[in-house]
């Protein structure tokens, strides 16, 4: 019997997948010897020769691939089914075009609208492991049981191989504008939305598709004392390039005793010294940039970057040059300038809420502690924020709670969302005229300071449909209701 835990399941089900059609070699892979295919076999009285076994395999296999589409719809067929092209179904269409029916990358790219390039790589790398998952969970979990689950609580970004984690239109967005090397995107929203889960989904994937070399900075890691001065600032982060990319740190030193201005001495180590020595594309990952607002030379750094974005159009050292950067909206509210932007070149990805399907698909990874009826229940309480939804799954998760508990304990002091509600409310308070905002927004729906409902938008507190203006979901407003 093949063992459940053996670190070469994704390669065995690959290479059953590449042999679907040859029944020898389908019937010589290990996933030939699961307890499940040999029921399958003796259930459908075929031979124990390679025909019946290799049968029965692809029987559990294909079992595996429809129940990776979307359940209570008929799979697409017809070559005109629009099906084909929805993003639901990508999983399911990838895996039955390329093996099943054996139809070449670039024709399974036409049928199911996906671009060229490292997209089509990482859907089809993501299917593997989807179908690796399910037949694991069926071959080593007892008929009619559901296997266990490890809950932790959310916290911080997720992991590249964590079953939580949903992807979004964002998600296809950042693939779609990393084919390339040489690409300049930022990352924006409001905090714990999830700017750095896919931040370094966007490093993972240039990194797969163009073998690039990685500088990871998390802006929160740079000393406070380097936040002082601009000169501080430059010379902190060109030691943390060359730290990263283990390279000579004498570079830093030696320029840094020129009479060159800041931004000047980081672009000669870049053109100079890192991009000639790696010998790669460079992928410049920025953190937490938001915490640059406010210093005094924040502007100064974000020129410096959009001067680097301009190079790739006169130098071919920079073409491959690659700029990917996450900053929270959030500061907005301690900034009193509407006109102030941090950086206006590139791709801006900004992540948005989760819709009602996304929703859906979190609660089932979380072995559906919601209701079907109730999903549209908890979409009314949180609007698909994305940290508060996944707080509100888990804790009804672990505790047992029910819809009903979720929204008695909602606001409550006690309650699983009440250290997120304290941040908001003492950042609105914090600012007379965002307090008054708030409340005319709770009485009337309407937000007459335009630059407070900007701050507020910006800090993704309320929304805006025409010229009503609402909290963003009933759990501020419920909250600052009460609290305000």
């Amino acid at each position: 019997m093949t063992d459940i835990n053996d670190e070469h399941w994704e390669t065995w089900v690959k290479e059953a997948l590449k042999s679907w059609h040859q029944s020898v070699d389908l019937a010589q892979n290990p996933l030939s010897q699961l307890t499940i295919v040999e029921k399958q076999r003796q259930a459908k009285g075929c031979e124990q020769a390679s025909p019946g076994m290799a049968q029965a395999l692809r029987d559990i296999m294909r079992k595996g691939i429809q129940a990776l589409g979307v359940p209570g719809q008929v799979a697409p067929d017809n070559v005109t089914d629009l099906a084909w092209f929805e993003r639901d179904w990508r999983t399911y269409n990838i895996l039955t075009l390329r093996f099943i029916r054996g139809l070449s990358r670039l024709e399974i790219q036409q049928r199911i609208g996906m671009a060229e390039g490292g997209q089509y790589y990482e859907a089809q790398r993501k299917a593997i492991k989807l179908l690796t998952t399910l037949l694991r969970e069926w071959e080593g979990v007892p008929e009619n049981e559901t296997p266990a689950i490890v809950l932790e609580y959310p916290s911080g970004a997720l992991k590249l191989s964590d079953a939580f984690y949903v992807e979004r239109q964002s998600d296809d967005d950042l693939r779609y504008e990393i084919r390339h090397p040489g690409y300049t995107i930022t990352i924006t929203g409001p905090r714990q939305v999830g700017k750095t889960s896919l931040l370094i989904r966007g490093v993972q994937t240039t990194v797969q598709v163009h073998g690039a070399r990685v500088v990871y900075v998390d802006l929160q890691t740079i000393s406070q004392r380097s936040l002082v001065t601009h000169a501080q600032f430059s010379e902190e982060f060109a030691y943390a390039l060359v730290d990263e990319l283990g390279l000579d740190p004498v570079e830093v030193q030696r320029l840094w005793q020129s009479p060159l201005a800041d931004g000047r001495k980081l672009t000669r180590l870049l053109d100079r010294y890192i991009l000639p020595a790696i010998k790669a594309p460079l992928v410049l990952a920025l953190d937490e940039v938001d915490r640059l607002l406010l210093t005094d030379f924040h502007a100064d750094f974000f020129g410096l970057l959009r001067s680097w974005h301009n190079l790739r159009a006169r130098s071919s050292r920079w073409e491959t040059f690659c700029l990917l950067m996450a900053i929270s909206t959030e500061p907005y509210l301690l900034i009193n300038d509407m006109q102030q932007s941090p950086f206006n070149v590139g791709l801006i990805v900004y992540l948005e809420d989760f819709d009602e399907r996304q929703v859906r698909e979190l609660n089932g990874r979380y072995r559906t502690p919601v209701p079907d009826a109730d999903i549209p229940t908890l979409l009314h309480l949180l609007n698909g924020h994305p940290y508060l939804t996944r707080v509100g799954l888990y804790t009804m998760a672990k505790s047992g709670l029910t819809m009903a508990d979720l929204l008695t304990t909602a606001v409550a002091q006690t309650g699983p969302f009440i250290s997120h509600l304290h941040t908001q409310r003492q950042l609105v308070t914090s600012d007379p005229a965002l307090q008054a905002a708030v409340q005319q927004v709770l009485t009337y729906s309407r937000c007459s300071d335009d630059l407070a409902r900007y701050r507020l938008l910006k800090a993704g507190l309320i929304k805006q449909s025409g010229t009503a203006v609402t909290c963003r979901c009933d759990l501020y407003q419920q909250y600052f209701a009460q609290f305000l």
